[in-house]
């Protein structure tokens, strides 16, 4: 089952958060300098003012179980959680988190544009993957994207992240930009992009 992530769910999706991008998120969230990565997540996750709170995301649960996550926002809401994020970054890691944080996103994992709809924190549990849980999650943004007038739908990708690369060409997404690393530590990523067909009058 599909439904809105809460603020209740933020301990469990934090872990699910985290292994959407270990490699980023170590890098910027460095424990070295503030909380540990998953605290920190857990944290702005059950809260509402930036962009890893739960009103950002979606959850999947079987049995009762919580075993996947997906997030999603627009250019509008990116902008309105800005400051949010900055501040809950500067607040935990100070200075060096800000300015990684700012790297990563002008360099290789750039905002939304106007009209487009943007997936973030896909993430299936280890023992639940290779049963099509993220092919339900991004199908159920996508019509969900499609619902509110969006007509594209996009994300970003490590390059080397073989498999959800190959996952997300078969679900339609087609590269439309290579950003390049700008340190030994990240990969290279792929920006990718799915029109969606206008929804029914």
């Amino acid at each position: 089952m599909i439904r809105p992530a809460q603020s209740e769910d933020s301990r469990l999706a934090a872990g699910l958060v985290f292994l959407s991008g270990p490699v980023a998120f170590e890098y910027i969230f460095n424990s070295a300098h503030g909380p540990d990565i998953r605290d920190f997540l857990a944290l702005e996750f059950a809260e509402s003012g930036t962009m890893f709170s739960h009103r950002h995301h979606f959850v999947c649960e079987q049995d009762g179980q919580l075993i996947a996550t997906i997030g999603g926002f627009d250019k509008t809401s990116h902008d309105a959680t800005f400051m949010g994020n900055a501040k809950a970054i500067f607040t935990q890691y100070g200075w060096r988190g800000i300015v990684k944080g700012l790297f990563f996103e002008l360099r290789l994992v750039k905002p939304p544009r106007k009209g487009c709809y943007y997936l973030c924190h896909i993430a299936v549990a280890p023992e639940w993957r290779g049963k099509g849980i993220a092919a339900q999650l991004i199908n159920f943004m996508a019509a969900r994207a499609q619902e509110l007038g969006y007509s594209i739908l996009s994300l970003d990708v490590a390059e080397l992240n073989i498999g959800a690369l190959r996952l997300y060409q078969q679900l339609g997404f087609k590269v439309v930009k290579r950003n390049k690393s700008y340190n030994g530590v990240l990969d290279h990523h792929l920006y990718m992009e799915m029109t969606l067909p206008a929804a029914a009058q």
